[in-house]
């Protein structure tokens, strides 16, 4: 079940930035039909390390869906797409610009068939610009979009070590369909959505590691970024990371290091004398942290109500206290049998309790079933497995 159960969903998407967002519809009781080509499947599926012949990042973003292989080069998978086309709400896609237009599955075409359907189309750079032809990948938005410059050590860019660009995308394509939902229960009429990677990575970045291109005209001053101030803290035994915002928590900070001479020196007695002396101020802090272990450390802080949080490693993250405490991973089977673990859906949905994930298709492994709902008869879909428009368990 979940809030979205009803709501059917074409997935003609790869990699990350669409399957994700459809992965996150499907946890919320949407049924997902996953498009792949037929006998090697989408890219992602040998991304990641291996297991039963598929990789993690394409099990991560795969979950709970129905696996369709069809060759959509094929003028007969066409007319597979223009049947299922006709009893869904909404295909989602990430194909470069014009890819949809030379497989007849452009808005305008599609709505011949339904004129409700919802189509949200994600691009890198966007449909036209000096930048549109462009293959992308997450690294190159980072570039664009100025995420490495914001990320930058003495003067040299850095990538973030995660597919940020993807992900933020993809959070942002979920929340726009549901969007278009909501407007289509109104007016009764579908709609395309575009959004481009670099829209949505800017729209991100905007309110902290932005601010500063914010305000307009000379009346104003600029300053470090927020982010700037967050360096991981060495303990006797490990990592800790303090953020004291205001007068209030750096008091606590002094006061828990036994340090509280500090609370007299004019060079940190304000936010903005500390702002002007922060690699003295952090300099002298640094040397403190050194005396405690982690725990310590952690417990001082919680003790004077400043906020600070042990560094995990990612696999300490797994065992975390407050993620076991609310469920964060979950197990997820096969035949049975418990083959992999992730994230829950992060909403909990009180009155609409969501179903457990569902494990990730194999490619084809849905596909007799699906043409069978939409009216083809054994004989049609043996003969479409035959000539390899499909690629499926013949009846």
């Amino acid at each position: 079940m979940g809030p979205l159960s009803g709501v059917k969903i074409i997935d003609i998407s790869t990699i990350v930035s669409g399957p994700l967002a459809t992965s996150m519809l499907g946890d919320q009781g949407a049924e997902i039909i996953k498009i792949e080509p037929p006998f090697r499947g989408e890219n992602a599926r040998v991304h990641g390390p291996i297991k039963e012949g598929t990789g993690a990042l394409f099990a991560s973003v795969n979950r709970s869906k129905r696996s369709l292989a069809l060759d959509l080069k094929q003028d007969s998978a066409k007319e597979i797409i223009y049947k299922i086309v006709k009893k869904a709400d909404v295909i989602i896609d990430n194909f470069r610009p014009g890819t949809l237009k030379r497989l007849g599955l452009d808005y305008q075409n599609l709505k011949k068939y339904n004129s409700q359907i919802i189509q949200l189309s994600i691009t890198g750079y966007g449909e036209n610009g000096p930048y549109s032809r462009r293959r992308v990948y997450d690294p190159l938005i980072q570039a664009t979009a100025g995420i490495t410059d914001a990320q930058a050590h003495e003067g040299e860019p850095k990538f973030m070590k995660t597919l940020l660009c993807d992900k933020v995308t993809s959070l942002t394509a979920a929340q726009a369909v549901t969007s278009a939902l909501y407007a289509r229960e109104k007016n009764s009429e579908g709609q395309r959505i575009t959004l481009t990677m670099l829209d949505t990575a800017l729209y991100f970045m905007w309110c902290d590691s932005m601010y500063n291109f914010t305000w307009l005209g000379d009346d104003w001053s600029p300053i470090p970024n927020i982010a700037d101030f967050y360096e991981p803290v060495k303990t006797k035994d490990g990592y800790v990371t303090i953020v004291a915002v205001n007068d209030g928590e750096f008091e606590g900070v002094i006061k828990a290091l036994g340090k509280e001479d500090l609370l007299e020196d004019e060079r940190f007695s304000t936010t903005e004398n500390r702002l002007k002396n922060i690699i003295e101020m952090q300099s002298i802090l640094n040397q403190a942290y050194l005396n405690f272990t982690t725990d310590e450390i952690v417990k001082k802080m919680e003790d004077h109500d400043v906020p600070v949080a042990k560094i995990n490693t990612r696999e300490e993250a797994l065992t975390d206290p407050q993620v076991l405490n609310n469920n964060s991973i979950i197990k997820i089977s096969s035949n049975g049998k418990e083959i992999m673990q992730g994230p829950r859906a992060p909403a909990n949905f009180l009155g609409t309790e969501c179903d457990k994930p569902t494990f990730l298709p194999l490619l084809g492994e849905h596909s007799t079933e699906i043409l069978e709902e939409y009216g083809y008869t054994k004989e049609e879909i043996n003969s479409l497995i035959d000539n390899k428009i499909v690629q499926g368990e013949k009846n």
